[in-house]
């Protein structure tokens, strides 16, 4: 190991630190940048991936969450919704500390991946999972009971969903890498977890699991180290988007940015005055002004619209003229 590697696990083991201070602490750039110098920014990195949502995580999402949807209804013979919900990095103590109890936590290995992944699903939702494998419906809830282990039924139906789970996400992710997924352990306290340390960035992917009236959560937990392997193959996958995807996201961009608020302002005119000028004012003296012909209405320091200031049913109006072209840019 070389010696970067031994400082950054030394440093990286002292909670107070985040993963990205440590990378600043070790910035192999040589000296520092001079203020107003700017720095490259990887847009393909693990976390700005997730932190994004850039577009390759979330292709391979949609593509075995609603698989895995399927094979959950099919294993219960009722109807079930699965949900995906943001996918967050956020510190592994941190995912402990708001994990429900009780919950089913399954570690497993992942090659050709040198750290472990987990699969949690909650307590209330395997038990109705059960319920309803057994012809309970998905009408009643069924209550979770107060014990710190699984019965051998819970434990042989909740084996089948986290392997369910898994295999659709590795088929999901064969186009990045080949990983082979085996379940090794079955924990309800997490304090017996092995997966990362409290202070290690991971990232989450949560699904809302329903049934009916009722379900919960199940949460795929992968270190953020163990997405270094494949830094490249994702940073290839933003050069390789469908012309309809993009087509999809512009259009709900689009739409996002045309319910956006915005504060318009305007200023109608500015003057200079010394001040010893300013401080021999007295009440009732007259600054000499020449108000401007138009007035232009600007979004922050961005100006946008170029109008005629006036009155208009009894309030102080704008009548716009024209939008404001900058760099080439217009507004339609």
């Amino acid at each position: 190991m070389s010696s970067d590697s031994e400082a950054t696990d030394s440093v990286s083991a002292d909670p107070d630190l985040s993963r990205d201070e440590v990378a600043a602490l070790l910035d192999k750039g040589g000296a520092p940048a001079s203020p107003g110098t700017p720095r490259p920014y990887d847009l393909a990195a693990p976390d700005r991936i997730v932190r994004g949502r850039m577009p390759v995580l979330d292709r391979l999402n949609e593509r075995w969450v609603g698989a895995f949807e399927q094979d959950l209804a099919a294993l219960v013979r009722q109807p079930v919704q699965v949900a995906l919900q943001e996918v967050q990095l956020q510190p592994f103590g941190e995912w402990q500390a708001g994990l429900a109890v009780p919950s089913s936590l399954n570690v497993f290995t992942v090659k050709p991946w040198p750290r472990n992944a987990l699969i949690a699903v909650d307590g209330r939702l395997l038990f109705q999972l059960v319920d309803t494998y057994y012809g309970g419906g998905a009408v009643r809830k069924a209550q979770a009971p107060a014990r710190e282990s699984l019965t051998p039924t819970e434990q042989r139906l909740n084996k089948v969903v986290v392997e369910t789970l898994a295999e659709h996400f590795k088929r999901a992710f064969a186009p990045v890498a080949a990983l082979d997924f085996q379940l090794v352990q079955t924990e309800t306290n997490a304090n017996f977890l092995s997966v990362a340390t409290v202070s290690e960035a991971v990232v989450v992917t949560r699904l809302e699991v329903s049934l009916g009236d009722t379900g919960g959560p199940i949460a795929l937990v992968v270190p953020l180290a163990s997405f270094d392997a494949v830094r490249d193959k994702l940073a290839e996958g933003l050069k390789t988007v469908s012309a309809e995807t993009r087509q999809r996201w512009e259009k709900s961009l689009r739409a996002q940015l045309e319910d956006a608020q915005l504060t318009l302002t305007t200023i109608f005119l500015e003057m200079e005055i010394t001040v010893r000028e300013l401080l021999e004012l007295k009440p009732g003296d007259i600054l000499p002004i020449e108000m401007p012909k138009t007035a232009t209405l600007c979004a922050g320091s961005r100006p946008l619209l170029r109008g005629k200031f006036g009155r208009s049913r009894g309030y102080n109006a704008v009548s716009v003229i024209e939008a404001v072209k900058t760099n080439g840019a217009k507004l339609s």
